[in-house]
């Protein structure tokens, strides 16, 4: 019987090491104007603008119904935004992300079309898992689209606090942000 368990637990654990290896990057350029791979080395500012206006919860519901107590979606809005642009800006080798900056040379704008959470069973203690659909688009202080990005699916920012899970994805999805290529 040991025998047995010993290869069964290592099915598992295998099973459990492919899913994390295989697990997609949730930024999938659909266009692009430049190599973005220097494009981000570039010694530059940009502004970050994060539109929540038709942003869902769950497919079926607004965020801000969905947050609407306790002031939970402006804290979401405010916490995500620093949060990404922390990640972004720890890992870029060259732009440099900031909040309301009128003379950027490059605007990145996130659209928030979905949002969602779960409670994460495997995890210690059950934490939420927060996770993130809509698109990046990148532009020059003409208006110009430099590139044009989906995000699909962005997650694995967890936290025992509910509305604090949504930053640590956008964290995870502003890392992702700085290493495009």
């Amino acid at each position: 019987m040991p025998t047995i368990m010993k290869k069964v637990f290592l099915a598992l654990m295998a099973m459990m090491f492919s899913v994390a290896t295989f697990a997609g990057n949730p930024l999938k350029v659909v266009s692009s104007s430049v190599a973005l791979k220097s494009f981000m080395k570039e010694q530059a500012t940009a502004n970050l603008v994060i539109d929540w206006k038709n942003a869902k919860f769950d497919n079926k519901k607004s965020a801000a119904s969905e947050f609407n107590k306790d002031d939970d979606y402006a804290f979401i809005q405010k916490d995500c935004a620093e949060k990404f642009i922390e990640g972004f800006n720890a890992k870029s080798k060259g732009i440099k992300l900031e909040q309301g900056k009128k003379d950027a040379d490059y605007k990145f704008v996130i659209t928030v079309t979905n949002l969602d959470t779960f409670i994460n069973v495997m995890g210690w203690g059950a934490p939420t898992e927060a996770k993130m659909w809509g698109n990046l688009k990148i532009t020059n202080a003409k208006g110009e689209t430099i590139a044009d990005i989906n995000i699909d699916e962005a997650e694995d920012g967890t936290d025992h606090v509910r509305r604090e899970a949504f930053g640590k994805t956008f964290m995870l999805l502003g890392i992702r942000a700085a290493k495009l290529k």
